[in-house]
């Protein structure tokens, strides 16, 4: 869901920035835990707007910088690959990365000059990693919001009788082995 269809939310710019300067100043190997936890729609990036974003984080220093190891609990407004209506998809990931407090780190991810990281641009890779290409369907293969079949959609809209009828003998075999499946 973009910016233009969702008026309501929480800009994550200040959210997702945490002040890391405690941990970096205790030795190496000390953490620290806490968790985040954001109920309301929140703009991670121009093009993703999360529904509600739960975290649990654990940051341990490290010698070139902070280790960010957690877990998200989200959903994001996308398309049914099924009826193409717009459904709330959840969307549940972990996720570690190193936040570079030098130079010498090939890293993307940085604290900055004021000790602090930005969780926005990791979050919003992670997200976007973790959204199924295709809805999740059920046993059945039925999608799990729209509850239908593709072949019912296909069936629908006239396509599915558009099948060249040379086919038609590998067509009563799927039927055939779906049968023997259930």
């Amino acid at each position: 869901m973009t910016p233009e269809n969702h008026r309501n939310y929480i800009n994550a710019a200040k959210m997702l920035r945490i002040n890391v300067g405690f941990i970096l100043a205790q030795p190496v190997g000390s953490s620290s835990e806490s968790q985040v936890e954001i109920p309301t729609p929140l703009l991670v990036s121009g093009d993703l707007i999360l529904e509600h974003l739960y975290l649990s984080l654990r940051l341990t220093h490290a010698h070139h910088g902070v280790v960010v190891r957690g877990h998200a609990e989200t959903s994001v407004e996308t398309e049914c690959s099924r009826c193409m209506d717009e459904i709330p998809l959840p969307i549940e990931f972990e996720f570690e990365e190193v936040f570079a407090s030098d130079s010498t780190l090939d890293t993307p991810y940085r604290v900055d000059d004021s000790a602090n990281i930005d969780l926005a641009p990791l979050l919003r890779e992670e997200t976007l990693l973790n959204i199924p290409m295709v809805t999740p369907v059920d046993e059945q293969k039925r999608c799990l919001f729209c509850e239908r079949r593709f072949e019912d959609i296909l069936r629908e809209y006239g396509l599915i009788d558009d099948i060249d009828p040379r086919f038609e003998a590998l067509r009563s075999l799927l039927t055939n082995q779906d049968d023997t499946e259930e």
